[in-house]
């Protein structure tokens, strides 16, 4: 069988219909799931022959679709099936995937659907153990499906798994995580999960009501998150978002932009009427409310929920805009030079509320990172690998060696170090090049911290992970963003550092309003007179116990003329702010234009003074 037509060889075809197109190669299965409504005894044979199948195959190309999705019932049950993914490779398609349960696939079936063009496996799975039989009617199938991802991610085939949220599996699946990444981790992790709530079923019983499915769907993110899998819901599927608690939703799972396409035979209900994404959201489903009456919803109200909901951009921009960030930075002789930090991903493994990188983005693509770093080397930055959370990164060693091999400048990985509690992944990053680490650690108990990540028991992994980190003997900053949760806390921070990881440096950062995702709320920032008290104490006990404080020269510092005693303005590697930088996003006063460091402090983050106003600002007369 030739292998695929290569992908700088595709035929280029004017975009009309959709890019993904999912076409059913057949209805018979192997399987006889308690929930699926699209199984059948028979098949259509006039419908799924090979030549109606590749008929359907060539339309959608010419349409201009880029992704064919093989789908069934079963698709492996079709002797025909590698011929058919060869077709679709070879008549143009850009990506070929498959919809599989995947029990028919061992290591000879998955090489053979690579060497055929398959580019990745979507594989139904919801629960952690054999128990799943039950549900699927198929003894033993739980471990054949195991063996199957094995072979797909062996044959360097990209899997996702599908998990369907029904009565039979809410109580299995949020162990599916850790479990599947016990069983395969050695061969990589599966690129997301995508969790689908169905609406309909050949026993209504099975169905699970959206506020059941809300507790499920919370726990499994929380169970995804610690073992960097994203997880995301079908595009399809409900519940809708206003089923979640202000501030307590899950707006990654959700791509609600202005013109987003409303699902088929859904309906709004009286809840919609205020809610400011109903031009974009398709309500309920109209087979959900025959079974159920309406849940109670809480509309989106504010402009942050519907912000995080919101793509500002499309999506290759947005990932684009993103991917690069520059930073200014002072040399000990205060030569000014620029961090380039770069975001390999952007999920991240906690949920700060501060955090202002849009974590529902896909990665770049592995061609973007690659002229990204080499771009920033070429320039003479230091280059910085940044998120999300850039351990996630399945090849976040080779993009360190790239750095290193590239820049003169030391290396720098920017990480909650929560995925660094494994020694040898520690030791992995720090031999591939990585000199220096920025650390994010935001409180000095587990109990502030897991409060500030969202993600209970991390501080505990990122605690571990500096004792790695700081074992290999590069140097180590770590960060603490005060906020209104954690600034009481900084003092017992400085404590923390000067007794357990005495030659890291610690960073202070104040909460930075500077995008849409950061919450313009007081709950959130607290004033800087409010702050400086801890701050102050925190310094002075740096002083006394020898801990270097930094990040007073940071776009995410302070003011200068806020800077608490007994901080010394005069010890500073300051630099003159090129001309633009930071401009709509920092606002200064009349007092700035006054002070003797106005060119050399940014002065106030514009969504810091449309919260707290510029009042606290005084002029330096005297640098």
């Amino acid at each position: 069988m030739p292998p695929p037509t290569s992908l700088s060889n595709a035929p280029s075809r004017p975009h009309r219909g959709p890019r993904l197109q999912t076409i059913a190669t057949n209805l018979r299965c192997n399987q006889n799931c308690v929930y699926c409504n699209r199984r059948a005894e028979s098949d259509d044979l006039a419908a799924i022959a090979p030549t109606a199948l590749r008929a359907a195959i060539g339309r959608a190309l010419g349409d201009g679709c880029e992704e064919i999705r093989l789908t069934g019932g079963e698709p492996t049950l079709r002797r025909d099936l590698l011929e058919l993914i060869a077709f679709a490779r070879q008549s143009g398609a850009l990506r070929v995937s498959l919809e599989t349960n995947a029990t028919l696939i061992d290591d000879a079936r998955a090489q053979a659907l690579a060497h055929a063009g398959l580019t990745s496996a979507r594989v139904n799975l919801v629960g952690p153990d054999a128990r799943v039989d039950a549900i699927t009617q198929d003894d033993g199938g739980f471990a054949r499906t195991i063996a199957g991802i094995r072979a797909l991610l062996a044959a360097g085939i990209a899997v996702e798994l599908l998990a369907s949220l029904t009565r039979a599996t809410h109580a299995l699946v949020v162990a599916m995580p850790a479990a599947l990444m016990a069983a395969v981790g050695d061969l990589g992790r599966p690129v997301a999960i995508e969790a689908n709530v169905p609406t309909d079923a050949p026993n209504f019983l099975e169905l699970l009501d959206y506020q059941t499915a809300a507790e499920v769907l919370k726990a499994l993110d929380a169970a995804c998150r610690l073992e960097a899998i994203p997880l995301r819901l079908a595009a399809d599927s409900g519940p809708p978002p206003c089923i979640f608690p202000p501030r307590r939703g899950l707006p990654h799972l959700y791509k609600l932009s202005p013109g987003s396409r409303r699902q088929e035979r859904h309906s709004h209900v009286a809840a919609c009427a205020t809610c400011i994404v109903a031009d974009r959201c398709s309500g309920l489903a109209d087979a959900y409310l025959q079974h159920f009456s309406a849940p109670e919803l809480q509309p989106i109200t504010d402009e942050k929920a519907r912000r995080r909901l919101n793509m500002l951009r499309p999506l290759p921009e947005q990932i684009a805009h993103e991917l690069v960030t520059q930073s200014l930075s002072a040399r000990v002789d205060g030569t000014p030079f620029f961090d380039a930090i770069i975001r390999v991903n952007f999920h991240c493994n906690q949920a700060c509320a501060f955090c202002f990188v849009s974590t529902h983005l896909p990665p770049a693509t592995d061609a973007a990172i690659e002229a990204a770093i080499r771009e920033a080397g070429a320039q003479g930055a230091r280059i910085v690998l940044s998120g999300g959370e850039p351990t996630l990164n399945a090849r976040l060693l080779d993009w360190i060696r790239l750095a290193a091999a590239v820049s003169a400048e030391p290396v720098c990985l920017q990480t909650n170090a929560v995925r660094l509690d494994n020694p040898e992944l520690c030791h992995a990053v720090v031999a591939a090049g990585v000199q220096q680490a920025f650390v994010s650690l935001h409180g000095a108990t587990a109990a502030v911290c897991d409060a500030v990540t969202d993600t209970p028991g991390t501080f505990v992994r990122t605690a571990a992970g500096l004792d790695n980190l700081y074992a290999e003997t590069i140097e180590i900053v770590l960060n603490f963003v005060l906020c209104e949760t954690n600034l009481h806390e900084f003092p017992d921070f400085i404590r923390l550092v000067a007794a357990r990881w005495p030659r890291a440096l610690a960073n202070y950062s104040f909460v930075a309003p500077s995008t849409d995702l950061v919450p313009k709320e007081k709950r959130l920032i607290p004033k800087y007179s409010d702050m400086l008290p801890a701050l102050g104490e925190g310094l002075r006990l740096a002083e006394s116990l020898d801990v270097r404080v930094v990040g007073f020269e940071s776009m995410c510092g302070l003011p200068l003329c806020l800077i608490p005693e007994p901080f010394d303005r005069s010890q500073l590697q300051l630099t003159a702010i090129p001309e633009g930088m930071g401009e709509g996003e920092f606002v200064k006063s009349d007092e700035c234009r006054k002070c003797a460091y106005n060119a050399r402090c940014y002065g106030l983050r514009q969504g810091y003074a449309d919260l707290h106003g510029t009042a606290e600002l005084r002029a330096i007369m005297d640098a």
